[in-house]
């Protein structure tokens, strides 16, 4: 369970939007006039971003923490296998429970507790520590070891029915890791199905959006993509965190449009429009779908190939026999360390249906100086470097850099020269 929006001128677009705030607004005429000189001054100051010493350094820690959190995670599933603690829940396990598949229930449910108890300081560090450091949150430490417990026991109760049944399937069949593979296929689509309406509302707040201007624009922005019947929602995310975000999430009755309290607060009804075009476009172009589908053919091959690094545990750390459920931290060992070479692969298809979305949210809006300006925003309150290091960002980036999306966004205009769209149909 533990595991969207990342920027020149436009003079057309920001006398568009002067005339859609005069036409909402009644005192906006009475406002004097900008020159065309002031207005490209005003759009060059929105879109113009400074890579400070904190934004450095927070990226810097996060880079560290995710290398060396990725090893000691590995550490701990080592340490577990190898002090025999691993063979002792099982045998505590099997004590309590005489069928095997609740036996592995209550291993996986002890195993889970330990490995969260010892892997605690480092989520302490990076979950709580270190966004108040940088200032990026005010949530109390109760606060925000209720949610850290919620996450866990909702991660036992999925792990333990989960997991247990791929032990069960490793222990009867022979070729386990095709059952699991084919089987993880509804699971998780479900999941994707589930969650927005089951479980992140037992972390905050879903309402509908009370700005009507703006759910009505935005409805009007998803009805222009193509995307009908959508609700529009705003959560309580300050109470976690300052940081801005805003999505499209759910499958069929669950469908929905997500923002951030916090995103609200900070950004203009043309910048959010802008963000929320770039969400849209991952919804019209099936970026969910072909997501699961390029990760369930990742997942296919580290599968396949886990397996047999698998075997190669059996008769060490006190494992008995395929399915035994002291097997499972070293089974947790494989296929992260499986994953963990294969995130750049991971990293850059996520990166390329990033960028699709920012060509369709222009495309939709031709708005280059909102979206821009969005991205500036993101940047600079997230505190992270929008000039990463090339191999981070290679390695480890889910979107391409800010200061790469700023530039493109503030240079893509085919419209202007009479080019066809790549990817949104409309007119």
């Amino acid at each position: 369970m533990r595991t969207l929006l990342r920027i020149g001128l436009a003079l057309a677009a920001v006398i568009t939007a002067a005339a859609i705030v005069s036409s909402l607004t009644v005192t906006a005429s009475a406002q004097p006039r900008l020159t065309p000189e002031q207005e490209k001054q005003r759009a060059e100051k929105r879109v113009t971003y400074k890579v400070t010493d904190e934004m450095v350094r927070h990226s810097r820690i996060r880079d560290i923490l995710y290398f060396a959190g990725t090893a000691y995670s590995l550490g701990v599933l080592l340490l577990i296998l190898g002090t025999g603690w691993a063979r002792k829940m099982r045998d505590v396990a099997e004590r309590i429970a005489r069928w095997p598949y609740v036996a592995a229930m209550l291993f996986i449910a002890m195993f889970t507790i330990v490995d969260t108890l010892l892997e605690f300081p480092l989520a302490y560090y990076s979950g709580f520590v270190l966004p108040h450091k940088f200032d990026l949150t005010e949530q109390t430490f109760p606060a925000w070891l209720w949610d850290f417990t919620k996450e866990l026991l909702i991660g036992i109760v999925v792990s333990a029915v989960l997991g247990g049944l791929v032990l069960l399937a490793m222990r009867r069949i022979r070729r386990w890791w095709l059952v699991v593979w084919i089987a993880s296929i509804p699971i998780l689509i479900l999941i994707v199905v589930v969650v927005p309406v089951f479980i992140d509302p037992m972390f905050n707040k879903f309402e509908p959006l009370k700005d009507q201007v703006l759910k009505q624009r935005l409805l009007d922005l998803a009805s222009k993509a193509g995307i009908e019947g959508s609700r529009v929602y705003e959560v309580d995310k300050s109470k976690q965190t300052k940081t801005m975000n805003a999505y499209v999430t759910g499958i069929g009755p669950t469908k929905r449009i997500v923002l951030w309290d916090t995103i609200l607060a900070k950004m203009n009804h043309d910048e959010l429009i802008a963000v929320m075009g770039h969400e849209m476009g991952h919804y019209v172009l099936k970026h969910m779908w072909k997501g699961l589908a390029f990760g369930f053919v990742v997942s296919f091959f580290v599968l396949l190939i886990g397996q047999k690094f698998y075997e190669r545990g059996i008769g060490r750390f006190g494992i008995r026999a395929p399915g035994d459920p002291a097997s499972w931290p070293w089974f947790l060992v494989v296929v992260s360390v499986l994953f963990f070479f294969l995130t750049p692969v991971l990293s850059g298809y996520s990166r390329w249906q990033e960028h699709q979305s920012d060509i369709f949210s222009l495309e939709l809006t031709h708005d280059n100086v909102s979206l821009a300006s969005a991205f500036v925003k993101l940047t600079e309150d997230s505190k992270q470097n929008p000039k990463p290091p090339a191999f981070i960002e290679f390695w480890r980036y889910s979107h391409p850099s800010i200061a790469r999306r700023v530039e493109f966004a503030l240079n893509y205009k085919p419209w202007e020269k009479g080019e066809p769209n790549q990817l949104w149909k409309g007119k």
